[in-house]
């Protein structure tokens, strides 16, 4: 699995033998899907709790390329994504903070290992099995800073029969992608495959007026990953996964947002105002090029020893990614910010759970994680203008520090049948996490390094290190009223670990974040499962949270009080007639704060006036969380038709939001907006030849990705404009 893509990647790189389908499921009914939410494979119409799964099937029929755009058929999942950095939110829990260290509360994992870098976490889809988004905290049994739910990517396991797959994609603005999967024997006991793909846009969305760089191209994307599986014995299973990625892009360019705050420094003052251009225009001097280079390996052993199952899992993950931003977000040369945020990662779990059908089933583990994440460099550059610190003479705030993780859990769950059809589940996890803070800050004039001082400052009163540790636990209930339908009870605790700025190393570290969560839901199949509802509600009780805030023109965090978050979503899925699949979900979602005394404020309020790129402090209490509409939801149709030809697949797909707000203050907005995708597809009755034409947001519609209330005002990341193409398959 590559592990950073593009925001906008275009849908190219879902195989189609890929897939979760069940071969037992009965003609005509709605797909069979099976998920490991409880760290065990189950049909997810038994699990309790709320998840939405997609097979690689439907993703692909849909368009959905990478993790970001899985809030097109998830509802209560928003996926903001600001510099490169992805900050998924799950009905109102989320962050949006950026920077290394500052891990996600909605967690990522791959194959069931845990994703911490930002940048890395927003994946490639171009070997996938299927994808499950958990909702609500899941503190027991994955625990690591899954307060608001979790994202699992599952990937294909190597076949025994030799087959691959290859794709080739032309699209607008000049888009060319190429991917391809093999897969088959090395030897007796032994199985391989390879993924690969390779992208690159040549034309851009828009401009740069200051010089004409294109916005929103991508000079190029490569991904790679194989999986070894090994077994040597019919009870032993050995898998051994590598991956790596190289890209550059410039599709998460940002610029300012006129229609609501004018930029701080778009006026006469300095040289303004000026000249902004068209929608996906900009007027920087600033070449906002973001470079990734990612790679990780994960071992996995596992061991049916009778009675119960065995499993250890390794993994260490390397990224550095390289964002340069224009600050003042004008040619002038007045602010910008060069970064370099480089990560790693180690991880060891080891896993003992049940392996048979009787009326306990139990998982128990340990686990291990190590990170080292660090700014190295991250300079704030000046000017020589009277911005400057020094004014007239360029200057620059360069910090290189760093900060280490250790934590360690241990956990165990466990479900007994009560009663027929009735099972209680009991969880615990309790974690120790200990971090540390070190490195130097830099004042750098005229390109004389004018003094350097110890971070944190040794009269700071900030401590180098700081340690936390917390107990969560779940409890539930769920009965089987019938076959298909089942119905549930349950109340999750969880926790994300506090920390510090990296950006803003001289703030005091922040708390952490925890959350108690009731949960009651049903989930059923009717009419001869011609019919799925899935449905839940849900109320939370959050506290600490850990908000994000531009200062010292970086983001950083501090706790915001406490918030209520309390609300509703429905998965839906009915198949018609033959080949006619209707899809569905709808999420209502009522998220404020209860009580944030001393919220930051980009406007006058309460006769307070912030200073120009300043803010004040004043009460949120009443306001909405941030990245949380109230209302969405998304509708979709598949219908496949065999011909003499072939199999002709149309599919399309409606989805709306309503609006939200970028932090606490509620000033800077997404209006209410809508996405179409559609695509028509024609497989051979061979099944190795096959062609589609797809288009995404055929509405046209203007979005951010991401909004940010900085000092030189509202910066927004955009999405894209309509895009269009065509892809071409061959497999065997």
């Amino acid at each position: 699995m590559s592990s950073l893509a593009h925001a906008q990647s275009q849908p190219t790189a879902i195989f189609p033998q890929a897939g979760n389908v069940s071969s037992n499921a009965p003609t005509g009914g709605v797909e069979e899907i099976v998920v490991t939410a409880q760290r065990r494979s189950e049909r997810l119409q038994n699990v309790p709790i709320a998840v939405t799964a997609a097979s690689a099937a439907r993703l692909a029929a849909v368009g959905i390329s990478n993790t970001q755009e899985l809030a097109v058929v998830t509802p209560g999942l928003s996926a903001p994504q600001a510099a490169g950095f992805t900050q998924p939110h799950i009905r109102g829990v989320g962050s949006s903070t950026n920077g290394p260290g500052l891990e996600q509360p909605v967690a990522t994992y791959i194959d069931g290992v845990y994703i911490a870098s930002a940048p890395a976490s927003l994946l490639t889809l171009n070997n996938v099995d299927r994808i499950e988004v958990l909702k609500g905290p899941q503190g027991t049994l994955f625990g690591r800073n899954a307060t608001g739910g979790l994202i699992q990517v599952v990937t294909l396991d190597p076949k025994s029969t030799p087959s691959a797959a290859f794709n080739l994609t032309y699209a607008n603005y000049e888009d060319v992608a190429a991917d391809a999967y093999v897969t088959g024997p090395l030897a007796g006991g032994v199985k391989a495959d390879l993924a690969v793909r390779y992208e690159t846009q040549q034309k851009g969305w828009g401009h740069n007026l200051a010089d004409g760089t294109p916005v929103g191209d991508l000079p190029h994307d490569f991904a790679g990953r194989t999986k070894i599986l090994i077994e040597p014995g019919p009870r032993t299973q050995i898998r051994l996964a590598l991956d790596y990625e190289d890209r550059d892009s410039r599709r998460d360019w940002q610029k300012l947002d006129l229609r609501q705050i004018p930029g701080t420094f778009n006026n006469p003052f300095f040289g303004g105002p000026f000249p902004q251009g068209g929608r996906y225009d900009v007027d920087n001097d600033v070449d906002q090029e973001f470079r990734l280079k990612s790679g990780g390996a994960s071992l996995q052993v596992k061991q049916d020893a009778g009675a119960v199952t065995v499993q250890s899992i390794t993994a260490f993950r390397k990224s550095r990614f390289v964002f340069p931003l224009d600050l003042d977000q004008t040619p002038a040369n007045l602010i910008n910010l060069f970064g370099v945020a480089r990560d790693k990662q180690f991880s060891q779990e080891l896993q003992l759970s049940s392996n048979t059908s009787g009326k306990l089933k139990y998982t128990a583990g340990l686990y291990y994680f190590y990170a080292d994440d660090r700014y190295q460099p991250l300079d704030i550059n000046f000017g020589p203008s009277f911005v400057s610190p020094v004014p007239g003479v360029p200057v620059t705030i360069r910090t290189n520090d760093r900060m280490t993780t250790n934590s360690l859990a241990g956990y165990a769950q466990a479900s007994y049948e009560v009663l027929p059809g009735t099972n209680l589940t009991l969880g615990g996890r309790y974690t120790y996490e200990r971090k540390r803070l070190s490195g130097t800050s830099s004042f750098i004039v005229d390109g004389v390094d004018a003094g350097d001082s110890a971070v944190p400052a040794p009269d700071s009163g900030i401590p180098d290190r700081v340690s936390f540790k917390r107990f969560n636990y779940r409890i539930a209930l769920d009965h089987k009223f019938g076959a298909n339908i089942l119905g549930y009870l349950s109340y999750n605790t969880g926790f994300k670990s506090g920390g510090y700025n990296l950006a803003v190393a001289s703030n005091p570290p922040y708390k952490p974040e925890d959350i108690k969560a009731f949960e009651g839901g049903l989930k059923s199949e009717l009419f001869d499962r011609k019919l799925r509802i899935n449905a839940a509600g849900y109320y939370y009780i959050y506290r600490n949270i850990q908000v994000g805030r531009y200062i010292d023109n970086s983001e950083s965090i501090y706790n915001g009080a406490r918030a209520r978050i309390y609300g509703a979503d429905v998965d839906a899925e009915a198949v018609l007639a033959r080949g006619l699949t209707l899809t569905g979900g709808f999420s209502y979602n009522h998220a404020r704060f209860t009580s944030f005394p001393n919220a930051d404020y980009i406007i006058p309020i309460d006769g307070l006036t912030p200073a120009p790129g300043g803010v004040v402090s004043a009460s949120a209490t009443g306001n909405d969380l941030p990245f949380s509409p109230k209302f969405s939801f998304n509708v979709g149709g598949d219908y496949k038709l065999d011909l003499p030809i072939g199999t002709i697949e149309l599919n399309a797909t409606y989805y709306r939001t309503t609006r939200y707000f970028a932090s606490a203050d509620n000033v800077a907005t997404q209006p209410a907006y809508d996405l179409v995708n559609a695509s028509i597809s024609w497989t051979d009755t061979t099944k190795h030849l096959s062609a589609r034409i797809w288009g995404k947001n055929l509405g046209n519609t203007y979005y951010s990705t991401s909004l940010i209330e900085a000092s030189q005002g509202v910066i927004r990341g955009n999405g894209a404009p309509r895009t269009y193409g065509v892809t071409l398959g061959y497999k065997f």
